[in-house]
């Protein structure tokens, strides 16, 4: 079993990594945050809190992040020597508002804002109710079509291309001509049901299910991103093999999270399926289950749980360059987050908040 927070449940795969989340405040809508840990990556940073809080409490997660901005700065830096290796995934519908707000705001009522529009509708808007669906139901697609599931697809499918145009073209020819192992997105017709319940918020549940997928899925790009690199990945079934394994492991989650759970083990079916046609490996390994675990009792989740919370706080206080600055590895509505990116992104936030 790797590392010491190593942890198998009864009857369950080891899993490869533990997901907690959490969500940024007082931004008018719900921004996900997961927080992933490696099965394999040693956090010290979580005892060094955990020896600062009373001993009787199983689960000190408010305690652990008020001790963790009360200390010393340079104390703050020793924990990220560790810290900083907590995986992040974040959802974000704000950019995707963006982009048709101002379209939007032009058919609102005086006094109405994107925001309030899409979070409910009243008197004045009910007339605009099949406007409001439609927005939803866009910003949705947005995000999926972002999401890592599909982002994984899309590269299969440049890979598939590039593959049947080296059969025609010589491999310097292929190359001359920009063939590319990455794609432009492909717009899917989404199943929007998952999302759709009573008492329901579509953004609220597409960007939680999202964030958590990213988990699972973003391993397995980085996995078949650096076999691009290889020129065997074009050999007849070596991408269905890789991802057949890259996918198959299990992953952990809080408990309470099975509608997401059992989205994600539809997103992976689907995506393996869809690799592999002929049905060579995915029956041979079918893909192991992923885990909801009680996080009084599993620490990798507890871990997970404080780490995110300490990513909200740090995000809220500071700003989203400053969280890039502090963790290696990001990924913002699915892809990897960079500094440049992240102020890209700050700034927009900020034009947002002053139109509203």
């Amino acid at each position: 079993m790797g590392g010491f927070l190593g942890f198998r449940t009864a009857g369950l795969p080891t899993a490869a990594s533990f997901t907690d989340d959490t969500s940024l405040p007082r931004v008018g809508c719900t921004v996900s945050i997961h927080a992933q840990l490696l099965r394999d990556d040693l956090h010290l940073w979580y005892f060094a809190l955990k020896s600062r809080v009373p001993q009787h409490l199983q689960e000190f997660k408010s305690e652990a992040i008020e001790t963790f901005f009360a200390i010393s700065e340079a104390e703050r830096e020793g924990i990220f020597r560790t810290l900083q290796k907590v995986r992040l995934h974040i959802t974000d519908p704000r950019p995707y508002m963006a982009d048709i707000e101002d379209a939007i705001t032009k058919t609102l009522p005086k006094g109405i804002s994107f925001r309030d529009f899409l979070r409910r509708y009243d008197d004045s808007t009910q007339h605009l109710n099949h406007i409001r669906e439609k927005t939803l139901n866009h910003i949705a697609y947005r995000m999926l079509d972002d999401a890592p599931a599909q982002r994984l697809r899309n590269r299969v499918i440049a890979l598939e291309r590039a593959v049947h145009a080296s059969a025609i073209l010589a491999a310097d020819e292929a190359e001359e001509m920009g063939i590319k192992t990455v794609s432009e997105p492909q717009s899917f017709d989404y199943d929007l049901k998952p999302f759709q319940h009573p008492n329901a918020s579509v953004l609220k549940d597409v960007a939680k299910f999202v964030s958590a997928s990213a988990s699972v899925f973003t391993p397995a790009i980085d996995r078949f991103d650096d076999a691009c690199r290889d020129v065997y990945i074009y050999s007849p079934m070596a991408a269905p093999y890789l991802l057949n394994h890259a996918l198959s492991p299990s992953h952990a989650f809080d408990e309470g999270n099975e509608k997401s759970i059992k989205w994600i083990e539809e997103q992976r079916t689907s995506v393996l399926t869809g690799i592999d046609r002929s049905r060579q490996f995915y029956y041979d390994q079918p893909p192991e289950a992923l885990q909801a675990l009680v996080s009084e009792k599993s620490v990798p989740i507890q871990v997970a749980d404080i780490a995110a919370g300490i990513a909200r706080e740090l995000w809220s206080r500071n700003s989203l360059v400053h969280l890039v600055r502090r963790f290696v590895y990001i990924t913002y509505n699915g892809q990897r987050l960079s500094e440049n990116i992240a102020a890209s992104h700050e700034k927009s936030f900020t034009h947002s908040l002053s139109t509203q």
